[in-house]
């Protein structure tokens, strides 16, 4: 090859490992691929830009050189190849891609290339659903581009970071995953695309687990315009359904049901089905929302179908969990079980905390309607032990909201009567809160709201009184 054909390919790779993607565009447009490297930089570029159909047909036309190819040109298009079917949502041949390259750069401990393919089985991991695995890659695809001096890292390391955080967002740690975020977008920001924007879109969704949904909106309507440049159909939709979900939460139905509508074109055009299940499912919650049961069951099995399809565990569980409350408040109980019942074994599987926490909590609310507060609160007591350091807003409103529930039927307490209910059996403290509650409501009442008379009915004294009342509230 000859000197200048050398120096533009590495020119080109320079760029891409750098995240200089305007200048690996321009870079790309100007070279003729002849071998495998060449061939794999300028898919790399192709693969940025979404252009997955013209990416294929220039990595399936040097396929035959793989025979007689080095181990270097061989990795670096076994590299390319992965990213394209991981785009494609092909993750197990993504997989097989990259663990193949792991394997070539493990031979001569090219720790920038090992980096490099641990951030793709990361990467697929998480696509997955197997967010403990991911975060085992991830974590040492991180300690390999730190070790990296002789070439440029700060833009992988913000691609490895923006993983870590969205990794520890499933896997229930905020905190972690807000740091991790904000430094994947103090990395990124120089690039100001794709990866960028991606960054900037998954910190709206922590934003949203917050519950601050003005200021989510905000973030991913600017992650939005920036991937809208390039016109990057998946991450526009993840976007879209991002910015659907603020809405949702802030009660803007309309909006959020046109977002959907976006979502669910561009989801299609990129034959995303994992994404188009994840899609379908907040459509699904949309309509459970606006009280639309039947239309909201239908979308949710579609939903549960397409994850299955694209054997994506993770999207599958949301969309049963959503399933399983949809089909409780239509009053199919033991539907409603059987959905929320594989839901947490999935939840389990993934070692996903706040799923877990999640399915338990509708449990309870489903024992609550069968009648049996043993098992409510069993659930509840695991949905508390899962839930602990997860900060999900919505997710705590919906604890609190199955609490006051399983509390209302246990105890009894009005129109004169207290009641205690056999299946739901407080604690010897709660009984004890709740019958002094009721007596000093009761006492009050015939009392007509005198308090040295009501203090008179139940033989204690009137500061006595005035002390409980402050402590009830009453």
């Amino acid at each position: 090859m000859r000197t200048t054909k050398v120096r533009e390919i590495a020119l080109l790779e320079q760029a891409v490992f750098s995240g200089r993607f305007r200048e690996a565009e321009r870079l790309a447009e100007e070279l003729s691929p002849t071998d495998l490297r060449s061939a794999a930089a300028k898919a790399q570029v192709l693969i940025y830009k979404g252009e997955l159909e013209e990416a294929g047909a220039l990595l399936e036309a040097f396929e035959k050189q793989l025979t007689e190819a080095n181990l270097k040109g061989a990795a670096e298009f076994g590299l390319a190849k992965a990213e394209w079917h991981y785009w494609r949502g092909e993750y197990e041949e993504a997989e097989r891609q990259a663990q193949v390259v792991f394997g070539i750069y493990s031979l001569n401990r090219d720790r920038f290339g090992l980096a490099r393919a641990l951030y793709v089985l990361g990467r697929v991991h998480r696509r997955q659903g197997d967010y403990e695995r991911a975060r085992q890659e991830m974590l040492q695809a991180l300690e390999e581009a730190e070790a990296v001096t002789d070439r440029p890292r700060e833009f992988l390391f913000g691609l490895i970071m923006f993983n870590l955080g969205v990794i520890h967002y499933f896997l229930g740690n905020l905190a972690r995953a807000e740091e991790e975020l904000l430094a994947a977008i103090r990395a990124l920001e120089e690039e100001r695309g794709r990866y960028y924007g991606n960054a900037l879109n998954f910190y709206g969704t922590l934003l949203i687990g917050k519950g601050l949904y003005e200021e989510a909106a905000r973030v991913i309507q600017s992650a939005y315009e920036c991937l809208s440049e390039s016109a990057f159909f998946d991450d526009l939709a993840h976007a879209t359904n991002n910015l659907a979900y603020a809405c949702l939460r802030m009660g803007q139905f309309e909006r959020a049901s046109r977002l959907l509508h976006e979502s669910l074109e561009l989801r299609r055009r990129s034959k995303d089905i994992a994404g188009e299940s994840a899609t379908l499912e907040l459509f699904g919650r949309l309509r459970f929302e606006q009280g639309q049961l039947e239309e909201a069951e239908q979308i949710l099995r579609q939903a549960i179908e397409l994850a299955e399809l694209g054997k994506n565990p993770h999207e599958k569980a949301v969309a049963l969990i959503t399933l399983g409350r949809v089909l409780m408040a239509q009053g199919a109980l033991d539907e409603s079980q059987r959905a929320l019942e594989e839901a947490l074994d999935l939840a389990m599987q993934l070692k996903n905390k706040s799923l877990q926490a999640e399915s338990h909590a509708y449990l309870a609310e489903l024992w609550v309607h069968r009648g049996n507060g043993m098992q409510a609160l069993e659930h509840l007591r695991r949905t508390k032990a899962f839930i602990n350091g997860h900060r999900d807003a919505y997710l705590r409103a919906q604890i609190e909201r199955i609490e006051r529930l399983v509390q209302q039927h246990r105890i009894k307490a009005e129109e004169g009567i207290f009641m205690i209910r056999g299946s739901f059996l407080p604690t010897w403290r709660e009984a004890h809160e709740m019958l002094g509650r009721f007596l000093l409501a009761e006492a009050l009442r015939h009392a007509g709201e005198n308090q040295t008379k009501a203090a008179e009915l139940l033989g204690v004294t009137k500061a006595y009184i005035t002390m409980l009342r402050k402590k009830y509230g009453i």
